[in-house]
Order: C-alpha cells, then sequence, then structure tokens
C-alpha cells in the first residue's frame, strides 16, 4: 500500500463522495448483501481497512463488537469520532495498521465475520493480502470483499465521462486511476478474486454487483432527485444478486464463507 497517508489527507474529499446519494446507496446495498450471510447474536467483525468507520458504526450498532483495522490515523480518528457520535464507542477498538499485517496482529482466527471493503485494488499483494483475510476469520464465519470491477471502467468513462476514446483506452485497462483519492487502482474482476480465495479455503456464499444501473445514469442532478433516488434504489437491489446484471456493476461484492481445514483434523 502508498507509504504516505494520501487518503487521510483526502478525508475531505472521501467525505463529500460518501455523502453523495449514489454512495450511500453503495453502502446502504452492501449492507443488506452482508445480512444475509451474517449469523444471528453478537459477532466478532473486523473491519480491514474501514477508513472513517461508517460500516463499523453500522455493524455496532446492531450491537456485534467491531476491530475496525487502517493505516490512516486521520481516518481513524475520525471514525473515533463517528463511532463516539453514535453512540458505539464501546463496541469497537480501533487498530492502526495495512491489511497486509493482519496475521501479526490477529495471530489466531478471532473473527465470525470480516470486511475488506473498497481496499484491495490498493494493495501491492493481493494474495497475501487474500491469505491473511481468511486467516482471520473463524471456521464456518464469513469474508466480505468489495472491489471496484474492471469490467465498469469503460461504461463509465463512455456513459458518465462521454469520452469514448478513453473507454476504448480502458477496455483491457489493469490499472485505473480514483477520482476520490487521486490515486492508481488495480482493476480487478470478481473472477480474478473467486478463484483465490477458493485456494485459500472458502466457498463462495454469494455474489453481487453494488451499482449496478446508477453509474450508466449520466446526469447526477435527476439521479439526485428523491423520488429518483428511491426508484432507483428498488432497482439495484432486485438486480444485485442477479446474473448478468452484477458482471457489470461499478463494484464487485463477494461473501465466501469458510470451510473446515482439509485432512484428519477437519474430518467429520
Amino acid at each position: 500500500m502508498t507509504t504516505t497517508d494520501v487518503f487521510g489527507d483526502r478525508l475531505e474529499a472521501y467525505q463529500n463522495h460518501q455523502n453523495t446519494p449514489w454512495s450511500r446507496l453503495r453502502y446502504k446495498t452492501a449492507q443488506a448483501n452482508l445480512m444475509r450471510h451474517l449469523a444471528g447474536g453478537s459477532l466478532a467483525v473486523l473491519d480491514a481497512g474501514g477508513g472513517n468507520g461508517l460500516e463499523t458504526v453500522a455493524l455496532a450498532g446492531l450491537g456485534h463488537a467491531v476491530t475496525l483495522l487502517d493505516g490512516s490515523e486521520k481516518l481513524l480518528a475520525e471514525a473515533r469520532r463517528n463511532a463516539r457520535e453514535a453512540g458505539v464507542e464501546e463496541r469497537v477498538e480501533f487498530v492502526r495498521g495495512d491489511v497486509c499485517s493482519i496475521p501479526e496482529l490477529f495471530p489466531a482466527a478471532s473473527f465470525d465475520a470480516v470486511l475488506c471493503h473498497n481496499v484491495l485494488q490498493y494493495v501491492e499483494d493481493l494474495d497475501r493480502a487474500l491469505r491473511g483475510l481468511v486467516r482471520a476469520v473463524k471456521e464456518a464465519g464469513i469474508l466480505s470483499v468489495i472491489c471496484v470491477n474492471r469490467y465498469s471502467e469503460a461504461y463509465r468513462l463512455a456513459i458518465q465521462e462521454r469520452n469514448p476514446s478513453a473507454a476504448l483506452a480502458a477496455v483491457d485497462a489493469r490499472v485505473i486511476r480514483s477520482k476520490v483519492f487521486d490515486e492508481p487502482m488495480r482493476a480487478y474482476a470478481a473472477e480474478d478474486l473467486l478463484e483465490r480465495l477458493e485456494r485459500s479455503g472458502c466457498d463462495t456464499a454469494g455474489r453481487y454487483g453494488l451499482l449496478c444501473i446508477n453509474d450508466c445514469i449520466a446526469d447526477n442532478e435527476w439521479k439526485s432527485n428523491p423520488q429518483v433516488c428511491a426508484e432507483v434504489e428498488k432497482l439495484e437491489f432486485a438486480l444485485s444478486g442477479v446474473f448478468p446484471y452484477y458482471h457489470l456493476a461499478r463494484f464487485f461484492q463477494i461473501v465466501s464463507r469458510k470451510r473446515a481445514p482439509q485432512g484428519p483434523a477437519g474430518m467429520r
């Protein structure tokens, strides 16, 4: 990951983006997908790369004990403030570190659920990061991963940016640039991670797209209208888990469940 605090330095831009109707819709859809797979009761959750804690606060508000891991002290400070204002600070532990440091920070499989949302595209060693995330999950626990979908980039450039030349150049791109953080991102498709997660000991429990339609609507003013937002939300919820729509969504979400270990120790 980047060594300077580029994410914390762009906190204001990050917050402004989070406050857009489409960003709020993305968070809402991702949480609804996650809820389909969480067991009942209070769970131990790791929000890896959780930034300023919007998802952490939501899960803590549901009664879960959440550990928020992030490498930016500025984002962690903002997350503490958000948790305090929401009245859930006592259910949240804040840890500074990056995703690749998980095996050292959490050597045991300690969590019922691990989230890694919009982080892996900034990580240099994807395989190492995924192994650490899987290792932190308890047997039969879940891992939710969200990344920008590389298949969506040509659509975004052609439709939102109205730049067909850039869209053509992006068809086979493996690195794209974040508009929010002004940083390069590795461009993945869901299948790039599905095979790796399978090798790491996880079975796919759910596959989803986030913002399947929203980013094909170029008129931000129109889709900011509350009535339009409500209609788009219904459509996004209906399409999120449906083939083939999730293939072209702006983000993909994979929810995996950790298998029992193989061999005599894992036999039943």
